[in-house]
């Protein structure tokens, strides 16, 4: 083995004749929490199945080979698709499959944990009166949407019901930086409605239909996405105060181009026994490396024949969660896809291990997000890898370069002015620099 230089000991840079990533042969299960799931290290992703996804076969033959592969946890929200065509259609898909499959034997639904969520903007409940209305998640609503999710899918009751994001005036999705609304109710950083204010009542209000739908059966277990420390604090403390079980897992954004979770947030979710099951790994796409068509064309290559590169994400829908793509968001993400090529992986698989190692998800699942069968492939055979130390502490290096490129922390047009590499939105990716 060849001696490191001086520079290499200190930034961490691999040689590429050094050691490999271990690469396991089965699909590893973990207890998922405090519960009784055992669930695997990756958990099936359907937000785009219905939008980007155009056609319904296209998700059933996902889950056929999700399932074929081992996988056994599916996580979806009666908000999706997302993007376009919001709302209630990726269940009913879901459920579709469901039936058809249980019906031949392929599936037993006690072996298939099914998570679901519900949101406060309404969208997707398909209530008679209260659809796409803002809510505080009060008991007549979270029992509906429950129950139109039960029904979609036909399965009986949720492994998982998640409260999708807060009702209250917190800033959500692209930023960690606190601000409540003003004395007109505008909210800076807030893409979507809110109700409340997060005072003990909205958080009461809340655990009372949580409790709810536990002594009706129609669920299991019960969880949080999009939250934060005071959120998850708040919740837990009336959860315990009222007699209602604890939340087990906490959904919220986290990749290598965004560590904010496993700031305090993490550590409220780590006090009360939640595990992480987060969404994002891949960052809407772009640490695939698929976006530097020029430079790396053996990404988007693999997937040229169904899904070429202006039916992806970004440039399809360059407005649809943007934070992802963005010229600091890409500068990093260049130098993720060149430290996977020197080790002998693709940027999805290190990607993808490299949450599934992060100890804020120990004990939990990585949420993947796939829109065609082959992309499902790889995406489960990411969780089969061990990354050493060393990769690890080179994607830190990378990470304190770009300290959490998807998001701001002030102006967000100050941040899209940051200098970087064009947006993943952009076409065609310009040529680099010699």
């Amino acid at each position: 083995v060849p001696s490191r230089s001086r520079a290499d000991a200190v930034t961490g840079r691999h040689s590429a004749s050094m050691a490999t990533v271990k690469r396991n042969t089965e699909l590893k299960k973990v207890k998922f929490g405090t519960t009784d799931m055992m669930v695997t290290r990756v958990c099936a992703g359907t937000m785009t199945w219905g939008s980007f996804n155009a056609d319904e076969s296209q998700a059933h033959a996902q889950l056929d080979k999700l399932w074929q592969l081992g996988v056994n946890f599916i996580d979806t929200a009666e908000l999706y698709p997302v993007a376009w065509n919001y709302g209630a259609l990726t269940e009913k898909w879901i459920g579709n499959w469901l039936t058809k499959r249980i019906a031949d034997g392929t599936v037993e639904r006690s072996k298939l944990y099914i998570a679901t969520k519900v949101n406060p903007g309404g969208v997707g409940n398909e209530h008679p009166t209260r659809a796409k209305k803002v809510h505080g998640y009060d008991e007549e609503i979270v029992e509906w949407s429950c129950r139109k999710s039960i029904e979609r899918m036909n399965c009986g009751y949720i492994d998982l019901y998640q409260i999708h994001w807060p009702s209250r005036d917190t800033p959500l999705m692209s930023t960690p930086t606190f601000r409540p609304a003003d004395e007109n109710g505008k909210i800076k950083n807030r893409p979507m409605g809110w109700h409340d204010r997060g005072a003990q009542e909205d958080f009461d209000r809340t655990i009372k239909s949580i409790m709810k739908l536990f002594e009706l059966g129609l669920i299991r277990h019960w969880g949080v996405s999009n939250e934060n420390a005071f959120g998850i604090t708040m919740l837990c403390q009336t959860a315990i105060r009222l007699g209602c079980p604890l939340p087990v897992s906490c959904q919220n954004d986290f990749s290598i181009l965004n560590q904010t979770y496993e700031e305090d947030t993490w550590e409220a979710a780590y006090r009360f026994g939640i595990v992480g099951l987060p969404y994002g790994a891949l960052s809407g796409g772009t640490l695939t490396g698929k976006y530097f068509d020029k430079s790396h064309p053996q990404y988007i290559a693999k997937d040229e024949a169904e899904r070429p590169l202006d039916k992806c994400r970004h440039r399809v829908s360059s407005d649809f969660q943007p934070r992802y793509g963005c010229s600091q968001a890409m500068a990093a993400t260049r130098e993720c896809v060149e430290l996977a090529e020197r080790w002998g992986i693709t940027p999805t698989e290190l990607a993808i291990a490299w949450s599934i190692a992060r100890p804020c998800n120990a004990n939990g699942s990585v949420i993947i997000g796939t829109t065609t069968v082959r992309q499902v492939e790889e995406c489960v055979g990411a969780a089969l890898l061990e990354l050493p130390d060393e990769l690890m502490k080179e994607v830190d290096v990378i990470h304190e370069k770009y300290r959490n490129p998807c998001m701001y922390y002030t102006e967000k047009e100050i941040w899209k002015s940051l200098p970087g590499l064009p947006p993943a939105a952009s076409e065609p990716e310009p040529e680099r620099e010699q």
